[in-house]
């Protein structure tokens, strides 16, 4: 009779240390080494139940973790890397980690949403290029982020954006890069996740199909609203549209699939140059109750490179009309997927973005937090992590912190990255994801 493997299901690494939690308790012995080769002084102990902690480790050094079981069961070795992350590690994939393949070897999208009881979820997908991208992990906090657990999986999710709607907890994404574009609904109880309705058919990167973001999900006038786009960058790029439903959600007949605005580099205000165009859109209510698309706008081979980004206008009493050009506006981290969201206690619009610059347009290892009044003119509010102008020993093509997504917390923003940083494969391919808190108010 086989015996049951012991499967580390999350890791977190920091400062010397790592905690790392498995998919059943029982009593088992752990063993990290280099190569091979034991640490001289470790020291492991139980936090809680199926979460534990291995102290005593050094920085910036590769190790591998296995656990064999008293009883005899064994797992798989996963490697990590100690060392100071900043905010929270909630989920940590090493470089050469093969535990979530064919899926990928990298987490990535990140999205947070907070119930009524206050309990946090933050779900990511799990990518790298060529391979299959279509699995997403979810995880838990019910103390205000200081502590994270596996919730749940879902098989047959990229990309994906969890929200509440009518107090239910749903997540909208592709079914795998490019795949058909798909509604799955929680059911809390059992920690599962059902496939409420395909929304949009799809296809892959040769022949084009829906893409997305964790992108907000706006209640205005009884519909839900939220930014998608179709074609590939193997096809050269990315035409715009939105989606909108009403009522029961869950029925695809429900939702409405605008047309599709391709980019025009003759739009006025647009840089001249070679543009890829606009992906990753915000859907924004504006204060005089329009709605508009706020997009990621791709100028690095234009002048000027950097700090542009652009609006479509969207016709709220015709939802299924293509945008309509609405005009560019200087915004910094417009190379960079960016959530807006509008805050009621303050009265103003909210991002948190990467600032850049025209030497290096793309890095991604500053962020700032940014309002505005109108959607229209931005303020930078304060400078969150800085990565460039603070001696740390990995350069901006190692080092990232992008794909942001967040919500209000009292006085608090809460905010979730995909994390590059102590040995990812680069900036882009990154190796965790972290949550923070910073004052706003």
């Amino acid at each position: 009779m086989n015996k049951p493997i012991i499967k580390i299901k999350r890791m977190s690494p920091g400062n010397n240390k790592l905690i790392f939690e498995t998919d059943k308790s029982c009593s088992f012995i752990a063993l990290v080494g280099i190569s091979g080769e034991a640490p001289e002084e470790t020291t492991y102990r139980k936090l809680k139940s199926k979460t534990y902690e291995i102290s005593g480790l050094e920085n910036r050094v590769d190790y591998e973790l296995s656990l064999i079981g008293i009883s005899g069961v064994g797992g798989l070795v996963r490697p990590f890397r100690c060392g100071e992350y900043p905010g929270i590690v909630i989920n940590y994939i090493h470089p050469k980690d093969k535990t979530y393949l064919p899926s990928g070897m990298c987490p990535a999208s990140p999205s947070i949403i907070e119930t009524a009881t206050k309990r946090l979820y933050v779900s990511h997908d799990i990518f790298c290029f060529d391979m299959a991208q279509n699995q997403t992990k979810i995880f838990c906090s019910d103390d205000s982020g200081d502590t994270w657990n596996v919730h749940s999986s879902v098989e047959g999710c990229l990309w994906g954006k969890l929200f509440i709607y009518q107090d239910i907890i749903y997540l909208l994404g592709n079914m795998h890069e490019y795949g058909d574009l798909v509604l799955y609904e929680l059911d809390e109880i059992n920690h599962t996740w059902r496939k409420a309705c395909t929304i949009l058919k799809g296809g892959n990167k040769y022949t084009g199909g829906p893409h997305k973001a964790p992108m907000p999900i706006v209640k205005h006038k009884g519909r839900i609203w939220t930014a998608v786009e179709y074609g590939s960058w193997h096809l050269g790029g990315h035409a715009c549209g939105v989606i909108s439903a009403g009522g029961d959600i869950t029925i695809k007949e429900n939702w409405i699939v605008s047309e599709f605005t391709d980019y025009d580099p003759s739009w006025p205000g647009t840089p001249d140059g070679e543009s890829t165009g606009c992906i990753e859109g915000n859907i924004v209510v504006r204060p005089d109750g329009s709605i508009i698309d706020f997009l990621r706008f791709g100028i690095d081979r234009c002048e000027p490179n950097y700090g542009k980004a652009l609006y479509l206008n969207i016709d709220q009493d015709n939802p299924e009309s293509a945008p309509e050009f609405g005009g560019v506006v200087d915004f910094h981290g417009n190379h960079t997927k960016f959530c807006i969201y509008y805050d009621r206690s303050t009265d103003r619009y909210w991002t948190i973005v990467n600032k850049a610059d025209h030497d290096k347009p793309r890095r991604r290892n500053e962020l700032i937090l940014m309002s505005s009044d109108d959607v229209k003119n931005w303020t930078i509010e304060k400078t969150l992590l800085d990565y460039e102008h603070t001696g740390w020993y990995e350069n901006y093509e190692e080092t990232g912190f992008q794909y942001v997504d967040f919500l209000f917390r009292g006085e608090f923003i809460y905010f979730v990255s995909r994390t590059a940083i102590h040995g990812a494969i680069n900036y882009h391919d990154s190796n965790c994801i972290t949550f923070h808190k910073t004052r706003y108010k």
